[in-house]
C-alpha cells in the first residue's frame, strides 16, 4: 500500500468524522479543512497521469494542488458565502454523479457531469438563498462527512484507488458496492440526528456568526 493512500485515507477519515458529527458547531474551522482537502484532491486528479497501472503526480503537480488547496481553505475560512458554496456545491456534485452512476451511467459521461453540476448549483442556491441555513449546513456536512468517512476507510484498506476520487466520493462508493452505499446512508442519517440533538441550544445563525465574532455586520444570508 502506498504512502499516498494511507495518508489521504487517514486524513479523509478524521475530516469525515468531524464534519459528520460536529459540522455545524465548528463550521468555520472544519470548512477551511474541507476546502483544502477538496481543492488538493481535485487538483491532483486534474494534473495526475497514469503510468501503467499506477496513478502518478509530479512534484510540480503536488505543489500546484497544495497552493490551490490553500487558496480554497483561505476563502472558506474568511468568507461565509464562499464556505457555504464550497461545501454545498461539492456535496451536491458528488451526490448527483453518484446517483447517475448508481443508475448505470458512465462515470465520465456528459449526462453524469451535467447532473453533478446541476445538483451542485441547486444545493448551493438553496443553502444561500433560503432561511434554512442551519438545517442545510447540518445535512450537507453529514452527507459530506459520511461519504468522506467511508472513502477514507476504503482508501486506507486499499479497496479503491486514489484516482477513483475524481469520479466523486459518493459515486466511487456506490459504484464499488451497495453495502458501502448503505453504510454511507446510515452514517449520514446518524450524523444528522447527532447534530440536530447537539445543536438545539445554538441559534440558527450560529455557523454564520463564527465568521463575524468582532461584531461587524455579516455579508450574505
Amino acid at each position: 500500500m502506498s504512502f499516498e493512500l494511507v495518508a489521504v485515507g487517514i486524513l479523509a477519515l478524521v475530516i469525515g468524522i468531524a464534519l459528520c458529527f460536529a459540522g455545524y458547531r465548528a463550521f468555520r474551522a472544519l470548512i477551511a479543512v474541507w476546502g483544502f482537502f477538496a481543492g488538493f484532491l481535485l487538483t491532483i486528479q486534474a494534473v495526475g497521469v497514469y503510468s501503467g497501472d499506477h496513478f502518478q503526480v509530479s512534484v510540480e503537480g503536488l505543489a500546484i494542488a497544495f497552493i490551490i488547496g490553500l487558496v480554497l481553505a483561505a476563502l472558506a475560512y474568511y468568507l461565509y458565502v464562499a464556505a457555504v458554496v464550497i461545501l454545498s456545491a461539492s456535496v451536491g456534485f458528488w451526490v448527483g454523479t453518484g446517483l447517475m452512476m448508481a443508475f448505470g451511467s458512465s462515470n465520465h459521461s456528459t449526462p453524469t457531469l451535467l447532473i453533478g453540476l446541476i445538483f451542485a448549483g441547486i444545493l448551493a442556491i438553496l443553502t444561500l438563498g433560503l432561511n434554512l441555513a442551519k438545517i442545510l449546513i447540518i445535512i450537507s456536512t453529514s452527507l459530506g462527512g459520511a461519504s468522506t468517512i467511508i472513502t477514507g476507510v476504503m482508501l486506507f484498506l486499499g479497496l479503491i484507488p486514489l484516482e477513483s476520487l475524481s469520479l466523486g466520493i459518493v459515486g466511487a462508493i456506490i459504484s464499488r458496492s451497495q453495502f458501502w452505499g448503505l453504510v454511507w446512508l446510515v452514517l449520514a442519517i446518524a450524523g444528522i440526528i447527532v447534530q440536530l440533538n447537539s445543536t438545539r441550544r445554538y441559534e440558527r445563525g450560529y455557523a454564520q456568526a463564527q465568521f463575524y465574532k468582532s461584531g461587524r455586520k455579516p455579508i450574505g444570508p
